[in-house]
């Protein structure tokens, strides 16, 4: 069972590194086409509030919720779960489609919802209509991404894991070329202070295009898995209320999260929007440094996590709940063999990182705020990734009312943190630094969150002996430190005679801390005895050449 999952995730990690680079690559070209202080911030959060949107009103079922329903369909179901598939993504198709129909005739209300007071000022007018245009152009994207996650929870349920991490590409590639066609339209040099018409309508409707052009890429994918999509209406009968009864905790857990995501939102925006002179780190440098972040997360812990919620399922439907927590704690211990070196290396060389994704053009300006927000946030991977994990336990039991009171927690810590760190412990000459605010924030809700999960999820799931992850995480963490630690002596030394400048001599700089600190990393966690780490090392050294 582990071996299958850990091919899943193999098969799903492939695909996000793929796109994540090319994630990565349209930051990159964002960077240089419309800057990174309030032009970034603006359409940054336009492109961001679909999403946020279809979690709110949606996602949160279609996530969380279905994947176990379809599962027990599928299983039980004399008909392979067809009629249930088919009436499930029925409803969710119409739904998308009232909800996007509706958000796109209140876009500019919605808009007003994540401006701060500092972008409602009488002089920030052609700032503020450039933001409602952006969110009307981006808003049909509810219907796409919605659309995207019920075929992929589908094939998901199904076991074809690699279509939906592998679709993402698709639409980075249209994403990208929408902004490689912006730059030879329009500039190549520094952006002037607002946008014109034909600038909305390009980025707006090139990045819409690119989320539908990633819902068309797995049709065909849902056909190959065995199911035959029939538009059938009717909810009676199918199971769908025993559903919907657990969608509604789920759907007050991402209320909260969205209430959060809007609040620091806002103050993020506020950093760029501000009088503050100067190089700023406002939303684009806190988007950015999440996306950076989540890349082990993506790579990793999805991957992980999708592969095995099946079978904790599974397990929890059979009772079996020692062998629920013995498969958790390894994929738990499984993720952070690699999230805890990639947590060190992005605090230990944050400014490196950031130059390579965002120093270009007028990017470059604001790299030493980018790369402080980057350390903020990444002091926060571990607790989220702990916290994801046994989130996904309580789901496999069909339990979505703890998950919402803990979601809570982190939200109240956040805001809580977030709003005394921008608008009390920074003045308003200060503000630039908000993103690095914000960014200590989330980690802390989140280390807040973990330190209430593990005594709950313990009501639930016995302690088993060999299933810990305490010790194995220190020893980690300590393995990083020192492989961190080595590799910044060594470009300390190197900097006395080497010119580190500019985006490539960033690439040089990642390229020799990699070299150092992964085999110290490596040869630490052999002496320490770290089973994980020491199972991807033989598996990577498996693949060099002249070794079998």
């Amino acid at each position: 069972m582990a071996d299958r999952t850990l091919r899943s995730a193999g098969v799903m990690a492939a695909g996000t590194v793929l796109s994540r680079l090319l994630g990565f690559v349209r930051i990159a070209l964002l960077a240089a086409a419309i800057g990174t202080a309030l032009r970034g911030d603006i359409f940054t959060a336009a492109n961001t509030i679909p999403n946020s949107l279809y979690i709110l009103l949606a996602g949160g079922v279609f996530n969380t919720v279905l994947v176990p329903q379809l599962v027990r369909a599928i299983k039980n179901h004399d008909d392979g779960g067809q009629d249930f598939t088919n009436r499930l993504l029925t409803f969710g198709f119409v739904v998308l489609a009232v909800v996007t129909v509706g958000c796109v005739l209140l876009a500019p209300a919605i808009a007003g919802l994540y401006m701060p007071e500092e972008l409602k000022d009488p002089s920030r007018a052609p700032e503020r209509e450039a933001m409602v245009m952006f969110v009307r152009l981006c808003l049909p994207q509810i219907f796409f991404y919605g659309a995207f996650v019920l075929v992929g929870q589908v094939l998901n349920a199904r076991r074809r894991f690699g279509p939906m991490m592998w679709a993402p590409i698709a639409n980075n590639v249209v994403a990208c070329a929408s902004i490689v066609i912006f730059l030879m339209i329009y500039r190549t040099g520094d952006p002037p202070a607002t946008f014109s018409h034909g600038e909305e309508l390009l980025l707006g409707l090139g990045h819409t295009f690119g989320i539908a052009v990633q819902l068309l890429v797995l049709l065909p994918y849902l056909r190959a898995s065995g199911h035959t999509y029939r538009a059938k209406f009717g909810l009676r009968g199918t199971g769908l209320g025993h559903t919907a009864r657990l969608g509604i905790w789920t759907v007050l857990f991402v209320v909260v999260n969205q209430v959060t995501l809007v609040v620091v939102t806002r103050l993020a925006i506020a950093g760029s929007a501000s009088e503050d002179p100067g190089a700023k780190a406002g939303l684009f440098a806190y988007s950015t440094a999440m996306l950076i972040i989540l890349v082990p997360h993506g790579i990793v812990t999805v991957s992980l996590a999708t592969a095995a919620l099946p079978q904790m399922s599974a397990l929890a439907a059979e009772g079996d709940v020692t062998e629920v927590e013995r498969l958790s704690a390894r994929s738990i211990r499984q993720t952070l063999a690699i999230v805890v070196p990639a947590a060190a290396a992005m605090i230990a060389f944050a400014y490196p990182i950031v130059t390579v994704i965002a120093g270009y053009g007028s990017g470059k300006n604001n790299l030493t705020l980018m790369s402080y927000t980057l350390v903020t946030l990444a002091l926060g991977i571990v607790p989220f990734t702990i916290q994801y994990f046994q989130l996904r336990t309580f789901y496999a039991f069909e339990d979505t009312r703890t998950p919402f009171f803990l979601q809570c927690v982190i939200a109240a810590t956040n805001i809580a943190a977030a709003l005394i760190g921008v608008r009390v412990l920074l003045d308003p000459q200060h503000l630039r630094f908000s993103g690095v605010v914000l960014g200590a924030a989330y980690a802390l809700a989140y280390l807040v969150a973990v330190l209430m999960s593990r005594p709950v999820l313990r009501r639930k799931v016995p302690r088993v002996p060999g299933a810990g992850i305490g010790l194995p995480l220190l020893a980690m963490v300590i393995a990083a430190v020192l492989g961190a630690g080595a590799g910044r002596i060594v470009l300390g030394l190197l900097g006395l005679a080497v010119d580190w400048s500019g985006p490539i001599g960033a690439i040089l700089q990642l390229a020799v801390a990699a070299a150092v600190m992964l085999p110290v990393y490596a040869g630490v966690a052999r002496v320490l005895r770290i089973h994980e780490v020491n199972d991807v090392v033989a598996v990577v050294t498996r693949k060099l050449p002249g070794r079998r």
